[in-house]
């Protein structure tokens, strides 16, 4: 998806970041990459590299470079990084301080064949936390499954993240790592062999089955109602998945459950939103003493609460626009 953004601007993000992007060659397979400092330090996904004994680069300027040793690998958050030896490349400058939101303009620069490079337009869908630990941005283009590892950029040029093609409820997404993430790994470099990828682990994520429902999910539910539903979710998962993370998923099954043990109890005036948490205990109870099943079935059935909800709350504040008296110079 591209969007509206001056001509000008993309050119200009596309020329200075052009120099940074890296293709990686591997036996079988291609992946993006970037560099990120004078010292030759290449970024790419985890799962991009993971595996591979040998990891050849390809650069703009047609340097041919093979990856010397291993920096730092972050499999929570799918990151790797890489050295070359030394070249005269302009490394992308990160913006850790960078923070998009919700509709921000983003850019990705991916190789597209033939020697040229392509600079893909587009916005930020979400604002996406997975936990203490990891927060990560939902853009609305689809990026190629072989583009994973290329670089995000603002409008600034400066490096925003790393785009990660995902699957979510069996569907591709495209999201994007915050530059933050690579800060700790580059200021603390601990130098392994290149072997050290063919024991990397790529993250498995758990596959996500959050329902879509639609917004007739909430007809007739009060808006103060929907509003402290929203409220106890979102107080609910910023304890419990602290928990999860600790590795104690039973007590984070057992908190999402007294929350909507509690919804049920006490917001009869919301029907739909009801039935859709009776929907995940019936899941959990497929899983019978699983806890790690039962905590990411009400996870699951939280977040497309949430999501209804949001759109609902969205086409509410829309409608009251719509309907406000008019007013008209005379």
């Amino acid at each position: 998806m591209t969007v509206d953004t001056d001509p000008t601007t993309a050119r200009a993000v596309a020329a200075r970041a052009a120099p940074a992007l890296a293709i990686l060659e591997m036996p079988g397979r291609q992946g993006v990459g970037f560099v990120v400092s004078p010292e030759g330090y290449l970024v790419t996904n985890l799962h991009v590299v993971a595996g591979a004994d040998e990891v050849h680069v390809v650069l703009a300027d047609e340097q041919f470079l093979q990856v010397q040793e291993v920096i730092a690998l972050d499999e929570k958050r799918d990151l790797a990084v890489l050295r070359l030896p030394s070249h005269e490349v302009e490394p992308l400058r990160l913006a850790p301080e960078s923070h998009p939101g919700e509709g921000d303009a983003l850019f990705i620069l991916l190789p597209t064949g033939g020697g040229m490079l392509g600079l893909l337009e587009t916005r930020v869908h979400a604002v996406q936390v997975l936990d203490e630990s990891l927060t990560f941005l939902e853009l609305e283009a689809a990026l190629p499954e072989d583009a994973s590892g290329g670089p995000v950029l603002d409008a600034s040029g400066a490096l925003v993240g790393v785009a990660t093609c995902a699957f979510a409820d069996g569907r591709p997404v495209t999201i994007v790592i915050p530059s933050r993430y690579l800060l700790p790994l580059i200021a603390r470099p601990e130098a392994q062999p290149l072997s050290a990828l063919a024991l990397a682990k790529a993250p498995a994520p758990r596959p996500r089955q959050v329902p879509t429902h639609p917004l007739s999910l909430l007809e007739g539910s009060p808006t103060d109602a929907i509003e402290e539903i929203a409220l106890s979710i979102m107080q609910a998962i910023q304890l419990g998945a602290p928990a999860y993370n600790r590795g104690d998923p039973e007590s984070c099954y057992r908190l999402y459950a007294r929350t909507a043990e509690r919804i049920l109890q006490e917001r009869s005036d919301c029907p739909g939103a009801l039935a859709a948490l009776r929907a995940g205990f019936q899941r959990c109870s497929q899983h019978d003493d699983d806890m790690d099943a039962c905590a990411w079935a009400l996870r699951d059935t939280f977040d497309g609460l949430l999501h209804v909800i949001d759109r609902w709350l969205q086409a509410q504040a829309a409608f009251a626009r719509m309907a406000a008296p008019k007013s008209y110079l005379q």
